[in-house]
């Protein structure tokens, strides 16, 4: 007689392909929710339990499942189990349903399952050694599995993972983490890539989506991250709502220059590209403070064995740089001009205001980068420093103040008719681009759309990490009642500059 054998393996089969199926040539309890005649599988399994996701909208109190019931007995609550037919409450999606299957030989297994229902698509990791991920610094072998937003779940795939961030680690019982793939590959639709960040909303749900939707919407800054509102199991904990979002990386889908390799030393090649971030926790291996401004400036690429000449190159460029700013509004002429891309500053500060981000002040993951002379500008040219991509934006404020306009570089910057004129000239498009302007959809619209799709996760959320301190719905008021009127007043002010 065949001995029941259930879930005797957790998803963690770790090699780079997984090729096969995770639990291949291993009998397991094979369990389906049927929902409007569609099966919905388990996106999580361990020895222990179950996790399946349904669409938003089910009837969660009568909850139907098929499963295999051959040679053994299913009974929850001592009612015994009918595939197919028998239904059952899983409105309390915390404690789930015990399900207890009895084989024909006297052995027998107890099976947590929880059943959630979801508008958004769910990761589920599992590490190879069990755990909660204790830091920033170690990577842990892990399998993701992917429940797309129409129920496919895939095979799985190698992944390692860690955590990130710096005050969400340090101060939130909500974890972020980075997650770096065995191979480039696509997640939910983004181009392909090793390395993904899956940020924790835990004080603010809307903010980063809206940052870089708002970057996207100012044509010189070219790129911006994108990303994808998910729901987190992780070793079969069910963690709430995320956002899975492309690291800022130079890759040709992302911030696309030229990359440096070690040998290139000599110019031009020595000249890009570079990816800095300006951030006063200096925590990175290679950074100096600038000569002028005595700011943070850290390489984010390269950042792997930098020869002196790769160092000493961008460091002399962002030195000579900011000679040339404290020029302005002096009785030296400036030519800051050759070394910045001043339509992206002028954009970028756009989106600082626009948003209000608090980070940039400090400065804190403020990002910049300079392609290569010649390959990422046209020949024969310096290619410029540009600024952005915008990074780290967990809240979403609206302030009818400049937060900006003095901040290190904008002090003087501001100060030049020409800096100052390119400001004007670019704003009306930029405002016209986030107001909306005839069939294209405005700022609000975007937001809309989110919370419409998010609404039912990030409830649940609050309810899960017990966070007091935010709801989803203040939130999004906020934004609301005072976006329009921010933008109408940066219209008055920069035509008043």
């Amino acid at each position: 007689m065949k001995r029941l054998s259930l879930l005797a393996a957790t998803l963690a089969v770790f090699s780079c392909t997984l090729e096969e199926e995770v639990f291949s040539g291993i009998e397991r309890f094979d369990y389906r929710v049927v929902v409007d005649g569609q099966e919905y599988r388990p996106v999580d399994e361990t020895e222990t339990g179950i996790m399946v996701f349904v669409p938003y909208g089910t009837d969660m109190s009568k909850v139907v499942a098929k499963f295999n019931d051959r040679d053994v007995t299913v009974t929850v609550g001592g009612t015994i189990q009918e595939s197919g037919v028998t239904a059952n409450d899983f409105q309390d999606y915390s404690k789930g349903v015990n399900y207890l299957i009895e084989s024909t030989d006297s052995t027998s297994k107890t099976l947590n399952i929880k059943v959630l229902d979801t508008k958004l698509p769910v990761l589920a990791i599992t590490t190879r050694i069990s755990g909660s991920i204790m830091d920033r610094k170690t990577w842990r072998e892990a399998t993701l599995r992917v429940r797309a937003a129409d129920g496919r779940v895939d095979k799985g795939s190698f992944t390692y993972i860690r955590g990130r961030g710096n005050w969400t680690w340090e101060k939130y019982p909500k974890k972020p983490y980075a997650l770096k793939l065995g191979k480039k590959q696509e997640l939910l639709g983004m181009p392909a890539h090793k390395r993904w960040a899956l940020l924790a909303l835990y004080q603010g749900c809307i903010g980063n989506a809206l940052a870089f939707e708002a970057t996207r919407r100012a044509p010189s800054l070219g790129w911006a991250p994108r990303g994808c509102f998910v729901e987190l199991v992780l070793n079969g904990k069910f963690q709430g709502i995320y956002y899975l979002c492309e690291q800022i990386k130079i890759d040709r889908n992302r911030v696309n220059i030229t990359s440096l390799k070690e040998t290139d030393v000599n110019y031009p090649e020595v000249s890009g590209g570079y990816l800095l971030e300006y951030d006063e926790l200096y925590d990175e291996d290679y950074k100096f403070r600038s000569s002028k401004f005595s700011l943070p400036v850290q390489l984010k690429a390269p950042n792997d064995n930098v020869p002196d000449a790769q160092f000493n190159y961008i460091k002399g460029f962002i030195n000579d740089m900011e000679a040339e700013i404290k020029k302005i509004g002096t009785s030296q002429e400036s030519h800051y001009a050759d070394y910045m891309d001043i339509e992206s500053f002028a954009e970028y500060w756009f989106v600082l205001e626009t948003v209000n981000n608090y980070e940039a002040y400090k400065p804190r993951s403020v990002k910049m980068y300079k392609g290569r002379d010649g390959v990422d500008s046209p020949k024969g040219t310096v290619c410029k420093l540009k600024a952005g991509p915008l990074w780290d934006q967990e809240w979403f404020l609206v302030q009818k103040q400049f937060n900006s306009k003095d901040m290190y570089y904008y002090h003087y910057l501001f100060q030049d008719p020409a800096f100052v004129s390119m400001v004007k000239s670019r704003w009306p498009s930029y405002r016209d681009s986030i107001l909306g302007k005839g069939d294209d959809p405005g700022f609000l619209e975007y937001l809309n759309d989110i919370v419409d799709l998010i609404r039912h996760s990030a409830n649940r959320d609050t309810q899960l990490w017990d966070n007091p301190n935010f709801t989803l719905q203040s939130e999004t008021e906020r934004v609301m009642n005072g976006f329009v009127s921010k933008i109408t007043w940066m219209d008055q002010q920069i035509q008043n500059l």
